[in-house]
């Protein structure tokens, strides 16, 4: 059996949000607006863009109706989902590097205005890596 290295640092970060009450309304419902944001976030947190952003609109009903986003890191990627009618939106960012999520927040807020943060966590990633991967931790950290 191997065992688990629990010591082992992370080698990155998952961050999930949920914003309410977003005031720029208009924002949650233009592609073009939220591929901006995604390379803007993208900058903010010091990440690189591989492939993106790509956007597209869910024609659901009124509740559902909004728009995905997705960029494709270097680091992993970033995705943002959007409900104008409800004036809300997830926002994913699963990354291989660290971040500040104050970052995340002031971008949040260049491009959407004020809000709430319903629902938000951060998760390390790698924990859970066997021994033989957390001795090359330092190795993965250098290459991203």
């Amino acid at each position: 059996m191997t065992s688990i290295d629990t010591q082992a640092r992370s080698y990155g970060q998952h961050l999930m949000l949920r914003l309410c009450d977003i005031e720029r309304v208009d924002a949650l419902d233009d592609a073009t607006l939220l591929s901006d944001f995604l390379v803007a976030l993208v900058h903010a947190i010091d990440m690189r863009i591989l492939e993106g952003p790509h956007a597209a609109a869910e024609s659901g009903d009124d509740d559902h109706y909004g728009y995905s986003a997705v960029v494709i890191l270097y680091e992993s990627h970033a995705a943002v989902h959007t409900y104008p009618n409800r004036r809300e939106l997830f926002l994913d960012i699963f990354s291989c590097r660290a971040f500040e999520a104050q970052q995340v927040y002031n971008t949040c807020t260049r491009f959407f205005g004020g809000f709430t943060v319903s629902e938000y966590a951060v998760l390390d990633r790698g924990l859970h890596w066997t021994a033989p991967a957390a001795e090359r931790l330092s190795d993965w950290m250098e290459s991203r």
